[in-house]
C-alpha cells in the first residue's frame, strides 16, 4: 500500500492535498516544515513526498538534498508542489534529484495523474531490479547522485562508467566509496572535480560494472560528503 508525505507549511494546502489524494489504497501523512518532515520519514518510510519549497525552519530545497545525501532516503521520489515559478527554479528542483515539478496554483486533476505517475515508476523500478540485477540505465531517469549513494547502501565494489555524447568518465568504487575518479581523455578535472562535474549532468547513461579494484586511493572522501559540497557548489550561484 503506497504512502505517500506531504510537506506544506499551509495549514489550509495540507489537509487539503491530502484530501484530493486519499485513497483506499493509499495512507498519507503530512507535515508542516522540512524538520517535522525528516522526522515523519525516519518513523515511516514514505513512497512519494510532495513538498512546498518556502516553508519555516527548513525549506523544500534544504529537505530534499538532506534526503538525497543521506544513504537510506535518497531514492525516495520527490514531487515539489511550490508556488516558485521560474524556469531557474524549476531547474534548481531538479538538479536536486526532483523526479516533478508542479507550480501553484494546482491543478487537482493533474496533480493526481502525477502522482499515480510517480507511484507507478516507483512500482515498475522495484520489479526491473527483481528481473535484472545489473545497475544501468539513463541519467535522465536516474540522477548519478541516486546511483552512488545506491552504490554506496550496498557498499558495492567495480567501476562506474557515464556517458554523455563523446565525453566519458570512469569511477572506481571501493565498498562504496569513490577512490579514483577521471574523464577519459581528459587530465584537467579528477577526483573530487571530476564527481562535481557529473553530478551536473542530467542526460546520458551510466553502468556499473561489479569488479575489484587494485588502484590506490586518490579519494578519502565519503559519497554523502562529496554530495553535500556538490549542491553547496550548486547554491553558490543564487546565494
Amino acid at each position: 500500500m503506497p504512502h505517500l508525505l506531504i510537506v506544506d507549511d499551509d495549514g489550509d494546502a495540507r489537509p487539503r492535498l491530502a484530501a484530493v489524494l486519499t485513497r483506499p489504497q493509499r495512507t498519507i501523512d503530512i507535515a508542516a516544515h522540512g524538520e517535522e518532515a525528516l522526522a515523519r520519514v525516519k518513523e515511516r518510510r514514505p513512497d512519494l513526498i510532495l513538498t512546498d519549497v518556502v516553508m519555516p525552519r527548513m525549506n523544500g530545497w534544504a529537505f530534499v538534498r538532506r534526503l538525497r545525501t543521506n544513504t537510506d532516503t535518497a531514492f525516495i521520489p520527490v514531487i515539489f508542489v511550490t508556488g516558485l515559478a521560474s524556469e531557474a527554479d524549476r531547474i534548481r528542483g531538479f538538479r536536486l534529484g526532483a523526479d516533478d515539478y508542479i507550480c501553484k496554483p494546482v491543478n487537482l486533476v493533474e496533480l493526481e495523474l502525477r502522482v499515480e505517475n510517480a507511484l507507478h515508476h516507483v512500482h515498475h523500478v522495484a520489479q526491473q531490479k527483481r528481473a535484472d540485477p545489473a545497475l544501468a540505465g539513463s541519467l535522465a531517469k536516474f540522477g548519478l547522485a541516486s546511483v552512488l549513494n545506491l552504490l554506496a547502501l550496498e557498499r558495492r565494489t567495480g567501476i562506474l562508467a557515464a556517458e554523455q555524447n563523446a565525453c566519458t568518465a570512469v569511477l572506481h568504487v571501493r565498498d562504496g566509496r569513490i577512490v579514483r575518479a577521471r574523464f577519459v581523455g581528459v587530465s584537467s578535472l579528477v577526483s573530487e572535480e571530476c564527481v562535481y562535474a557529473l553530478l551536473d549532468w542530467s542526460t546520458g547513461h551510466f553502468s556499473f560494472s561489479e569488479q575489484p579494484i587494485q588502484c590506490e586511493d586518490e579519494l578519502d572522501t565519503s559519497t554523502a560528503a562529496l554530495l553535500l559540497e556538490a549542491a553547496r557548489r550548486m547554491d553558490e550561484p543564487s546565494a
